[in-house]
C-alpha cells in the first residue's frame, strides 16, 4: 500500500479529519515498537571531554603550585584529585539526563519521550524527508526555532526531524463538544508542524530505522538515511542557509526527497 505524506488541501473534509487525527494520536496508535534508541554520549563526546577535564584539573593544579605561598605536593596533587572528581560527576550527570531521552521508532511514526516523562507520538505522515538534517555543533543545535520538550539531544549530533508538535485550534474535545460544525481554518502563519531535535548516539542507525520503517508503511522515503547525513550542518551552515531552519507552515507543500 502506498501513503503520502501529509498536505493541506485547502480544508476539505479529508483535511479536518486528517488534522483530528494527528491532533489526538497517542504513541499506542503508531503501531508494534520496531526499535529503541536513547540518548548518551558518543565515543568522540567521550574523548573531549575527558581531555577537557585532564586539561582544567592540570592547569588549576598548577596554578595552586605557582600562587599559593607555601603549597605541599598533597595541596596540589588534592586540587587535581577533587576538580577532575567533581569534573566527572558533572559529566556523569549529564551523561544521566541524556539517557532518560528517547526515541522509539513505531510502525506508523515516531515516539519521543523526554527526560522528565511523558510521550509525543509523530506520525509518519506529518514527517516531511526533505526537511531532515543532522545537527552537528551545540551553536547548530541551539540555533533551532523549538520548543524545550522538542530538544531531546543533550550533546551533538543531533537528529533533526520536522513533524507534527501541537494540537491545531478546534481539534480540541471539549471546543468541538460546543461547536460539532466547527472546522479548523488555518492563518497563513500558522505552524501545527515543528522541529524536533533528537539525539541518538548513533545517527546513522537511527536513519536507517526510521527510513525502513517509513517505506514499510508504504512512504516514499526511500534514500532518506544518505540524503540526511549528506546535510551534515554546523552554526555556520544554518547562517548562510536560513531555508534549513525555516518553519513548515500548514499551508507548505512537502519537500520530499530528491528524485533519483
Amino acid at each position: 500500500m502506498t501513503r503520502a505524506f501529509y498536505q493541506w488541501s485547502g480544508g476539505t473534509e479529508a483535511d479536518h479529519a486528517a488534522l483530528a487525527w494527528f491532533a489526538g494520536a497517542r504513541p499506542e496508535q503508531m503501531g508494534p515498537r520496531l526499535a529503541t534508541f536513547r540518548g548518551g554520549l558518543t565515543g568522540r563526546a567521550w574523548l573531549g571531554a575527558l581531555v577537557l577535564v585532564s586539561v582544567v584539573s592540570i592547569a588549576l593544579s598548577v596554578l595552586v603550585a605557582l600562587l599559593a605561598p607555601d603549597p605541599g605536593v598533597g595541596t596540589v596533587v588534592g586540587t587535581c584529585v577533587v576538580t577532575a572528581g567533581l569534573s566527572l560527576l558533572v559529566l556523569l550527570a549529564v551523561w544521566l539526563l541524556a539517557r532518560r531521552h528517547r526515541c522509539d521508532v513505531h510502525a506508523h511514526g515516531l515516539v519521543a519521550s523526554g527526560a522528565w516523562g511523558g510521550a509525543e507520538a509523530i506520525p509518519w505522515a506529518t514527517i516531511d524527508p526533505g526537511r531532515v538534517f543532522v545537527a552537528t555543533t551545540v551553536r547548530a543545535m541551539t540555533r533551532m526555532p523549538l520548543a524545550l520538550y522538542r530538544q531531546q539531544a543533550t550533546l551533538p549530533p543531533g537528529v533533526v526531524v520536522n513533524g507534527w508538535t501541537q494540537r491545531p485550534v478546534g481539534t480540541t474535545w471539549w471546543f468541538e463538544a460546543f461547536s460539532s460544525a466547527y472546522r479548523y481554518q488555518p492563518q497563513p502563519s500558522d505552524s501545527p508542524f515543528g522541529w524536533w531535535q533528537l539525539g541518538p548516539t548513533d545517527p546513522r542507525a537511527f536513519l536507517t530505522a526510521m527510513e525502513q520503517a517509513m517505506v514499510a508503511d508504504g512512504y516514499p522515503a526511500a534514500g532518506l538515511t544518505p540524503f540526511a547525513l549528506s546535510r551534515s550542518v554546523d552554526a555556520g551552515d544554518l547562517r548562510r542557509d536560513p531555508a534549513l531552519q525555516r518553519e513548515r507552515l500548514l499551508t507548505d507543500p512537502v519537500l520530499g526527497l530528491p528524485r533519483r
